[in-house]
């Protein structure tokens, strides 16, 4: 074997062994974090944080300790904090249901999001290849195909990774709607559900695969597409929505502005304290016939943003320090790139009343009524 392969293999399988033993590390660790917290948490919310370190897990390490951290996940989980504990004997029904479909889960997405990076890979592979061939291929030839690519890797990742979700969907209507363990599961699948789908519509964000489809709608259509999904979170915190009375039909892509409105209604919950309301104000500034430019702002009566918040609130992956577990830092990042995508921008500022605000502007078309 030539000096320079047997190196290569040499430096594979050192970064094997790190891998596997970090893998045993970060379950150790994350265990000894979760009891110290299960007075306070309950034993649900330690196999949501094992499941988002095996999906973390997944972007950065081979498939093969992955899978083993998900193994290790399912039985640290079952022996430590499922009653009773320290033995691998499970007594009751819904925590044997809640174990298959943990375990489940997290090897499906463990080796789910492995394929995602390796896919990932092979297209920047491709893409390193196609380059070389600028010189002499359209360039505008290559780019459609790269854009058709990675759109049928989301299409065929986002199918994959969202049967596991539908499993356990299915197997709480076996539970019974009064259950208390399937309200558990179905908040924690609710939250499971937003995880991947933030990691990708973060990935269709950057890889400008956004392609704004307008057309006529109402204000109001947007608004209840937006609030819809969110329906649990907003049941403590009532919308007061305003401007939208007179407002005429615009003509937007109405699926994006509604998922990043929603995205920034969801954070308006998290930070704004039980039982306030969340204010939603319209405007519609026309510049010329035809077309104007749409505003909305998003006011919570939280605590507002620290100044550090504000510079950073829609970098990728950022949480205030006083956030509530269970995020992903995803959410306003998500919702700039996409009133981007749709020639517009949003900011974050406070209210000089008190609370956060959050302003979309973006330009529209305007349906002119006849005189």
């Amino acid at each position: 074997m030539k000096p320079e392969a047997r190196s290569k293999q040499e430096a594979a399988s050192a970064v094997m062994v790190a891998q596997y033993s970090g893998a045993c590390m970060i379950v150790l660790l994350l265990a000894t974090l979760c009891w110290g917290l299960l007075p306070h948490t309950g034993y649900l919310f330690s196999a949501l944080v094992f499941l988002m370190a095996i999906v973390l897990a997944g972007t950065r390490w081979n498939r093969g300790p992955v899978i083993l951290m998900a193994v290790l996940c399912a039985l640290v989980w079952n022996f430590i904090y499922i009653p009773p504990r320290f033995t691998l004997h499970i007594a009751r029904l819904e925590d044997v249901v809640m174990f298959v479909l943990f375990f489940v889960v997290a090897l499906s997405m463990g080796h789910l999001i492995a394929r995602l990076r390796e896919r990932e890979e092979a297209l920047e592979r491709h893409h390193q290849e196609r380059e070389a061939l600028l010189a002499e291929k359209h360039r505008a030839d290559l780019l459609a195909e790269s854009e058709r690519l990675h759109r049928t890797l989301l299409d065929s990742v986002s199918h994959e990774l969202k049967t596991p979700i539908a499993i356990i969907r299915t197997a709480l209507d076996g539970l019974g709607e009064g259950d208390p363990y399937a309200a558990e599961i179905a908040t924690a699948t609710r939250r499971l559900q937003r995880i991947v789908d933030s990691f990708l519509e973060m990935t269709r964000v950057e890889s400008e695969a956004l392609t704004p489809r307008p057309d006529w709608c109402e204000m109001g259509d947007i608004m209840h597409a937006a609030t819809t999904p969110l329906e649990p979170e907003l049941r403590g915190h009532p919308i007061e929505l305003t401007g939208t009375e007179e407002m005429p039909l615009l003509r937007v892509d109405s699926r994006l502005l509604a998922q990043a409105l929603g995205n920034v209604l969801h954070n308006a919950t998290v930070h704004a304290p039980p039982g306030s309301s969340i204010e939603v104000h319209a405007a519609l500034a026309q510049s010329q016939a035809g077309q104007g430019e749409l505003e909305l702002r998003v006011r919570d009566h939280g605590p507002g943003l620290t100044p550090d918040a504000a510079r950073h609130v829609f970098d990728k992956f950022y949480r205030a320090p006083e956030a509530p577990a269970g995020g992903t830092g995803l959410g306003l990042a998500i919702a700039r790139g996409l009133v981007r995508a749709l020639k517009g921008d949003m900011t974050a500022d406070n209210h000089p009343e008190g609370g956060a605000l959050f302003t979309i502007r973006l330009p529209v078309q305007i349906h002119q009524t006849p005189p």
